[in-house]
């Protein structure tokens, strides 16, 4: 999704348990997911190219690199590992098919009702992401190309199945709405992990930004 779309979902969904300069490393660490690096052979930050197991291998060990940097107390660290997959995980449902299968099922539902782990879904070989085709996919993107240039691209190019902003059709709500879900059961899944490494709530509360409230 577009940046902005991705700093509304990630403040929408943490904001009511960290402070804003933690909150500001998080987000921070998530729109640069989306720097020029990333963009090509980095497929499973962004859940591109069907690129599931790897995104999912991805999440884990970053989820661990939390846990670790905090008890290292790298704090800002650990809120940047956070961010990173904050990013990962609300592209899934941009980026993916995730959307069109689960209405499939429920074809009368509003966005509001989605829910962002079926495990039907998740499961499913239908399950599919868009391609990432380098050069072509950025000069898709720009406005003075994007209407000529989009419906010339392969029908599983990431411009051609993408839900990153409002312009992409009626779908978009929907993996705005799923994708905020997930950050919050993302979070609650942290959460359990700190209580299950044992985690000082002293450590917890550097992570949260709440040791020195801003």
């Amino acid at each position: 999704m577009k940046s902005k779309y991705h700093i509304e979902m990630t403040r929408d969904a943490l904001q009511e348990d960290f402070s804003e300069n933690a909150l500001r490393t998080i987000t921070k660490a998530n729109t640069w997911q989306d720097r020029p690096r990333n963009q090509i052979g980095h497929d499973y930050i962004h859940f591109d190219g069907s690129a599931f197991e790897a995104g999912y291998a991805y999440i884990a060990q970053q989820k661990q690199a939390i846990i670790d940097h905090i008890r290292s107390g790298k704090i800002k660290a650990a809120q940047k590992a956070f961010g990173q997959i904050t990013h990962t995980w609300q592209d899934f449902y941009s980026h993916s098919n995730y959307v069109e299968l689960w209405l499939q099922s429920h074809p009368t539902a509003g966005p509001g009702e989605i829910k962002p782990a079926d495990p039907d879904i998740l499961a499913s070989p239908d399950l599919f992401s868009g391609a990432n085709y380098g050069l072509t996919e950025f000069l898709s993107m720009l406005p003075l190309l994007s209407k000529w240039l989009i419906p010339r691209m392969p029908e599983d190019s990431h411009a051609r199945t993408n839900k990153d902003g409002p312009e992409t059709g009626p779908l978009f709500p929907y993996a705005l709405i799923a994708a905020t879900k997930r950050t919050i059961l993302l979070w609650q899944e942290i959460q359990d992990s700190f209580q299950e490494n044992q985690l000082p709530q002293s450590l917890i509360n550097q992570f949260l930004g709440r040791d020195n409230p801003n």
